[in-house]
């Protein structure tokens, strides 16, 4: 018996041992190929390593991704000679990633891209009525974080908004996030949308509402630019900008000023999930 078992242990460490040095003979075969050193050559003239985020105490201001040729893909890409149009590349996150971190205030979206958010705050007794109406003339689509109350006396207009391409986020009760109640608008707002509830505004940075927040993973967001004037908006524009206004001191007759304000800037008025987004491209 002991035999045996000494014979078929030989056996087995005989067949790793071989499968190691074929792979080894593979291996030095295929990185001594004319095409893996030219992609070898190329990699490294045009991997694009990850930018990461600038922190400043508790505000992030988000990094972006790296575009990393992935040679042993490229390779199999490839037949007997190089192209590099059939380069694989992988996108590669930053250390610090929103991801994986909810611990920050987000004070600014991809600062690569010349993109900003336009938010609007609604609360209690807000009508977005006409405001809806003068962002469907200008063809813009903004991102509306509600109250909880609000919102559960508006499902019809909640409806409306994201039917116009609007996005909703939560924006708590009485502009509070609480353990006890978040659930239940987070609920409401993704049974509207079809989406998860993905982000909390939070000017005042009060941590304990971001911790509620983070436990939810939901990142917090404050804003860039907050009620500002049409000239301190023309000052403050930059890439990534989070641009808030509240409704209910807001004049709606403003909106196509502000529109043009931001467009004739050249930036590009987006989605949330655009803007904060760690994409390079």
């Amino acid at each position: 018996m002991l035999k045996k078992t000494s014979k078929l242990l030989g056996l087995l460490l005989l067949l790793i041992f071989s499968f190691m040095y074929t792979n080894k003979v593979f291996s030095t075969a295929k990185n001594s190929n004319p095409v893996m050193k030219e992609i070898v050559k190329y990699k490294k003239e045009h991997d694009l390593q990850p930018t990461e985020p600038v922190i400043n105490k508790d505000e992030l201001i988000l990094g972006y991704s790296g575009l990393i040729i992935n040679k042993e893909e490229s390779y199999k890409n490839m037949k007997d000679k190089f192209d590099k149009n059939k380069i694989v590349y992988e996108d590669k996150l930053p250390k610090t990633t929103i991801t994986k971190d909810y611990n920050y205030y987000i004070k600014q979206g991809n600062p690569k891209n010349k993109s900003v958010a336009l938010i609007f705050k609604v609360e209690n007794k807000d009508n977005v009525d006409n405001l809806l109406k003068y962002l469907q003339r200008q063809n813009i689509k903004a991102s509306f974080f509600v109250d909880g109350t609000w919102l559960k006396e508006n499902v019809e207009v909640a409806f409306r908004i994201t039917n116009m391409g609007h996005d909703i986020y939560n924006l708590g009760y009485d502009g509070n996030y609480d353990k006890s109640t978040i659930n239940i608008t987070n609920n409401l707002i993704e049974s509207i949308t079809l989406k998860d509830s993905l982000y909390c505004l939070n000017d005042r940075k009060d941590d304990l509402q971001k911790k509620v927040c983070a436990k939810k993973n939901m990142l917090t967001l404050t804003s860039t630019l907050l009620d500002v004037s049409i000239s301190d908006l023309k000052k403050g524009l930059i890439n990534g900008a989070i641009i808030s206004y509240s409704v209910k001191d807001f004049d709606n007759s403003n909106t196509t000023l502000i529109i043009r304000t931001i467009t004739n800037k050249g930036y590009e008025i987006k989605d949330l999930n655009s803007v904060i987004n760690e994409k390079r491209y």
